[in-house]
């Protein structure tokens, strides 16, 4: 069976070396964690799957698919307009697949004013499936307020990449293991005012441990200021902003000679998964690198700072901590991860009840689960 696929690639920028920091965020969404998602979802379907973008037409896409799947993210926020992608679905008119749909605001308390594209775009895909699969109950409340109300909350499908059905199990032997010696890995570069002690923080992280590793997924300028690219002049000034913001004041070249010394910037998620399991620990305050830590049976937790990391580390009883815990046990790792009180059995328990419930809406899409997707529930 052949579907619609709504995704740049599936978790891979081919000869990403060669197209620089701006084709990098071009290839990916303009953060490379949507990689993630986009990897997961395909490996639960069986399915020949035709890429589409968001301004794909209708006229574009092959007569043989059989239904759109979307992989989606924080889609719900007041920044974006989906008035295309809505177009889209509606003139393909087929059966839709949306595993992930979340909503992003900093508060649980101001939920976003979404554009009328976004709106139609949520009911044109209500129309047409059983269930949308959401991250969390706060986008559940946000779908209901705008009539949407057939939504089942399934997280995020990156959680169901690594196969093991007693993950939880192995991470919880390794979190009892835990030093504070590393090397670790983090997460970062998530430049807004509530995070900015804990941005530094784990820039501090970072430095104290020989062989710790500091992974960019966005923004770009980071990126090309290490890749030794030429910045423009308004992206030369983000750089001088996230020097300061980093705890580097005036001097961008600290700011440089740090993550020369430190930086990766994944291109696959194969090679970002592989790559994490060098490390002792994972401290985020990015959610996919949580996951992608998570995968690679690497314990990782996440700080999280709005209801977009909030409700996914929640949801799937991911290691979690506010920013307020974090700062109370920032000098040390092994303290990060008793306050996270990570329960091993709620995740794998979480982690069988979601391929089942991703399982059925899949069968509900008219789809076939995958050989991947069938392991979890062929015990």
């Amino acid at each position: 069976m052949k579907v619609a696929y709504l995704a740049e690639n599936f978790g891979r920028v081919e000869r990403a070396w060669s197209k620089g920091g701006d084709g990098l965020m071009h290839h990916t969404g303009h953060n490379v964690g949507n990689m993630a998602f986009w990897y997961a979802a395909r490996m639960l379907i069986d399915a020949e799957c035709h890429l589409v973008g968001r301004n794909t037409r209708a006229r574009d896409v092959p007569d043989d698919v059989r239904a759109f799947v979307i992989p989606a993210a924080n889609f719900l926020n007041k920044g974006a307009d989906l008035g295309q992608l809505a177009e889209l679905v509606r003139e393909l008119d087929r059966p839709c697949l949306v595993l992930g749909l979340g909503a992003q605001a900093e508060k649980t308390e101001e939920p976003p004013v979404l554009q009328p594209g976004t709106v139609s775009f949520l009911r044109e895909v209500a129309k047409r499936t059983p269930s949308i699969g959401i991250r969390g109950a706060f986008t559940q409340h946000l779908c209901g307020t705008h009539g949407v109300d057939n939504t089942t909350i399934l997280g995020c499908p990156s959680i169901l990449i690594n196969p093991a059905r007693d993950l939880g199990q192995r991470l919880q032997r390794k979190i009892d293991a835990l030093t504070d010696e590393g090397p670790f890995v983090v997460h970062a570069a998530c430049i807004k005012s509530v995070v900015q002690g804990v941005e530094r923080e784990l820039i501090r992280l970072a430095q104290l441990n020989t062989g710790s590793a500091y992974v960019v997924q966005r923004p770009v300028e980071l990126i090309k200021a290490v890749y030794g690219e030429t910045l423009t002049e308004a992206e030369t000034a983000v750089l001088s902003h996230a020097a300061r913001f980093f705890g580097f004041g005036t001097h961008v070249g600290r700011l440089v000679d740090f993550l020369r010394n430190t930086l990766l910037v994944p291109d696959s998620i194969d090679g970002w998964v592989h790559g994490l399991r060098r490390f002792r620990a994972g401290v985020n305050t990015r959610i996919h690198g949580t996951l992608m830590g998570t995968a690679a049976e690497l314990p990782s937790v996440c700080v999280w700072h709005d209801t977009r990391t909030q409700e996914l580390t929640k949801e799937m009883r991911l290691p979690n901590l506010s920013v307020r815990a974090f700062t109370d046990n920032r000098y040390s790792v092994r303290d990060m991860f008793a306050a996270a009180a990570f329960d091993a059995e709620a995740f794998d328990a979480r982690r069988m009840e979601l391929a089942r419930m991703n399982a059925e809406m899949i069968g509900q899409a008219g789809l076939a689960a995958s050989t991947h997707l069938r392991a979890f529930l062929d015990a």
